[in-house]
């Protein structure tokens, strides 16, 4: 399953503000909105949804990148929200912060507890001779 775009209201009309009303009562995480039975996701003007039990996994993961900084090297650490459905990622979406991330996946544990929240075990690294 993957996500749904807002404004494709096939379904009904009801189905369409209902949508939008659990939208606008969700609490927003950068580009992430946490709702009641849906996830939200906006992509520049668009809004996408996905319901939670389409998911298979959503965990947290954070990356190290490399900064070139005026006063040096650096690393910075970003943290993004992954969405799995049918062994695919199928979302990976920034996020605003190490904070943020963090209060997201608890405020999504308890929106919906049903869902693995585990990330998949990590390939392991090749072995050098």
């Amino acid at each position: 399953m993957k996500f749904r775009y807002l404004v494709d209201r096939q379904p009904s009309a009801d189905n369409a503000e209902t949508l939008t009303r659990e939208l606008r009562e969700g609490h927003a995480y950068g580009a992430v909105t946490v709702a009641q039975n849906n996830l939200f996701i906006r992509r520049g003007t668009r809004t996408y949804y996905m319901p939670y039990n389409d998911a298979q996994k959503i965990f947290r993961r954070v990356r190290r990148l490399h900064a070139n900084i005026c006063c040096g090297d650096g690393d910075i650490e970003v943290d993004y929200l992954v969405v799995m459905a049918g062994d695919k990622e199928i979302a990976e979406i920034a996020l605003p912060g190490r904070k943020a991330a963090k209060m997201l996946m608890d405020e999504l544990k308890s929106t919906s507890p049903e869902t693995d929240f585990a990330a998949p075990p990590r390939d392991p690294e090749p072995e050098e001779a």
